[in-house]
């Protein structure tokens, strides 16, 4: 009886040692986590809202698109037909100027308007802060 007595014991000393080194591989991973979402939140993107004048059609909104993304450090750029609107992402370490977007426009055979600049909700990647 003695040898299962032992076996047990040696059975559980390994157990606690596997649940040790999981729950250690556990908070790691969270750590790693937590500092990579921090990373994302400290750079966080910009972006700029430019009002088009004389957009009409998906392919207006097509060639001002084409044109927009050719700008150094643009990430994104969505069109919105409706509110006559482009939104360009930069990265964080893009310099963009207005004149920039406003050439850019330009080059597309539109109007560039007003151009807002905002940076993105920190940590979301991307544009999702607009409304």
């Amino acid at each position: 009886m003695r040898m299962r007595t032992k076996f047990r014991r040696t059975d559980h000393l390994i157990v606690m040692r596997v649940t040790r080194i999981l729950t250690i591989a556990a908070l790691v991973l969270v750590a790693g986590g937590l500092r990579t979402q921090a990373q994302t939140q400290s750079t966080g993107a910009r972006e700029a809202v430019v009002t088009v004048k004389g957009m009409q059609c998906p392919f207006c909104a097509y060639g001002i698109k084409k044109h927009l993304a050719k700008i150094p450090g643009v990430r994104k750029v969505e069109v919105d037909l409706g509110k006559n609107q482009a939104i360009v992402e930069f990265a964080p370490d893009a310099k963009p100027t207005d004149e920039q977007i406003q050439r850019a426009v330009h080059d597309a055979g539109f109007t560039a308007g007003k151009i807002e600049w905002r940076s993105t909700p920190k940590g979301s990647g991307g544009t999702g802060g607009r409304q």
